[in-house]
């Protein structure tokens, strides 16, 4: 019976590398702001959401370039998300006292036409190697669609 566990093992070795491309944790990294649109404002789906703010790596120190959003809805669905562009933050960079945060600001153009009515809430997703680091806004959003 001994033997049947080495070809086991085996297999579930080649099964565990086929990952090995994928992202291999999701980290809580609270350091981001979602600068606008603020909360308070209700959103129309019929028109581009274009959100800024900044976000970077506190552990270390650094600014992952793949920066991205995710729209949650009440349900904990991704509803959308896009890329985000990086761009200069030369306030967040004073605030900390870190020159190397300059570029920590991030600023897109995410299609939200497929939303229904409702509030959702705002993740920034930073990926930096095969590690993501997930920060959840407080902020809450209404977006209003014609279609309810």
């Amino acid at each position: 019976m001994r033997y049947l566990y080495l070809p086991v093992f085996a297999v579930f070795g080649l099964l565990a590398a086929c990952d090995s491309g994928k992202p291999a944790g999701v980290v809580a990294n609270d350091f981001c702001s979602f600068d606008s649109p603020v909360t308070a404002t209700t959103l129309q789906t019929t028109e581009p959401f274009e959100p800024w703010g900044w976000a970077y790596n506190v552990k270390a120190g650094s600014i992952p370039k793949d920066v991205s959003i995710e729209i949650v809805s009440a349900s904990n669905d991704v509803a959308a998300s896009a890329p985000l562009t990086r761009s200069a933050r030369p306030d967040v960079a004073k605030a900390f006292s870190k020159p190397e945060l300059e570029m920590s600001g991030f600023v897109g153009k995410v299609d939200v036409s497929g939303l229904a009515s409702g509030t959702y809430t705002v993740k920034i997703i930073q990926q930096e190697g095969t590690t993501r680091y997930v920060c959840s806004s407080p902020v809450k959003l209404k977006f209003h669609s014609a279609k309810g």
